[in-house]
């Protein structure tokens, strides 16, 4: 075990990571609380930015990701892999402890490791999954997260189960990834589903995510990595020759009151012809929730009042006890957000729905699946 490691699953517990690009990570970190935050830095240079975060405030939680999970897909004998200048390098166990220890030796709070996407089309992507474990597993450390970036039909009630017990078997930590084109807890079965696995499975860690995390930590999650952008906030299957050109940023600001985020451009039409909503977040200090602009300025200020917003609801969430008064303090934030949803429908005369995940949220939650080594599910059919 290196220094800075004083047991991993206590180093996660609780604590929201913010995913950030590393062009980004400097303008995030003023606003990251050192107790009960942290950053993940995604893109080329986030090993460099992460050892001089590191070095500047050591006691700063920061690990990086590859994103392998966004280049290939994970097969039996390549779980692992990595783009480098030279190409993909495939690797073996030897291979990934060089990359894990490459992280750490940029001064990383713990090593990721850099996991491919895994599919749910075929019975086969069941021995993919466990190859992903069974060779985590072989790794003798105690600094390490198994990364599992996978489709979110893994959440159904039919695959569930072969999700649930891989992740049970695994000794590290895992930090799972659910990919689907656009919000994978829109899927039928997906919020009931990863609440099941959160409250199964202690060590699972909810990663590139939205407010998920809240709703993953109060049924049980060890902790969870919320994206700064809409592109880092659910996975994505890598797709060959995707390059394409780059975009400009518009402002997106998270709306604590009603739990969700909007575009800056959606409130300026609610709020036409009323007075807009206001945040006293110690970016906004009162100010309208409408004033962002396109400007490279005003985006960098909408993604600081997200990452304040984030981290007041995750004090709050931070001040429960895990169990029944966490979940119900989540409860009542839901039930909030309703009324908050009705009352801006009203001030502002706009027809608003309540967002789909938030109705399944308020739902009550189905019970844990069962530990390795239980009886399972009678029906243990594989992904299809």
């Amino acid at each position: 075990m290196r220094p800075g490691i004083e047991g991993i699953d206590e180093l996660l517990r609780d604590r929201l990571l913010i995913m950030v690009n590393d062009r980004s990570a400097i303008d995030v970190l003023p606003h990251v609380p050192t107790r009960t935050g942290g950053l993940v830095l995604t893109g080329a240079a986030a090993p460099v930015r992460c050892r001089e975060i590191r070095n500047a405030q050591p006691e700063m939680v920061v690990v990086t990701d590859h994103g392998s999970h966004t280049e290939q897909i994970a097969t039996v004998d390549a779980p692992f892999g990595l783009k480098t200048h030279w190409g993909w390098r495939e690797l073996d166990v030897a291979g990934l402890n060089e990359v894990l220890d490459g992280q750490r030796d940029n001064k990383a709070s713990c090593a990721v490791t850099p996991t491919c996407f895994i599919q749910a089309n075929r019975t086969a992507d069941v021995a993919v999954l466990e190859a992903v474990i069974r060779q985590a597993n072989q790794l003798r450390r105690q600094d390490t997260v198994v990364l599992v970036p996978c489709s979110w039909r893994w959440l159904q009630r039919s695959n569930l189960y072969p999700l649930a017990e891989q992740i049970q078997a695994c000794r590290h930590p895992v930090a799972l990834i659910l990919q689907a084109d656009g919000d994978p807890l829109e899927r039928a079965q997906v919020p009931e589903g990863l609440r099941q696995l959160c409250r199964s499975c202690p060590r699972l860690v909810l990663w590139r995510t939205d407010l998920a995390a809240f709703d993953a930590m109060a049924h049980g999650a060890l902790g969870a990595a919320v994206g700064a952008s809409a592109f880092l906030r659910h996975g994505v299957a890598p797709r060959p020759d995707s390059g394409g050109g780059g975009h400009k940023p518009y402002p997106v600001v998270l709306v604590r009151r009603l739990l969700r985020y909007h575009r800056v451009a959606t409130l300026q039409d609610w709020f036409a012809h009323v007075a807009p909503w206001t945040c006293d977040c110690a970016v906004c200090r009162g100010a309208a929730l409408t004033r962002f602009t396109d400007s490279d300025a005003d985006v960098v200020a909408a993604l600081q009042h997200t990452v304040r917003e984030l981290y007041g609801l995750h004090a709050e969430l931070d001040a429960t006890l895990p169990g029944d008064e966490r979940i119900g303090w989540w409860r009542q934030q839901l039930a909030d957000a309703w009324e908050y949803h009705r009352l801006l429908a009203s001030q502002t005369d706009t027809e608003l729905s309540f967002p789909k995940v938030l109705q399944a949220w308020r739902r009550p939650c189905p019970p844990a699946l069962p530990t390795v080594g239980e009886p399972g599910p009678q029906d243990r059919s594989r992904p299809s």
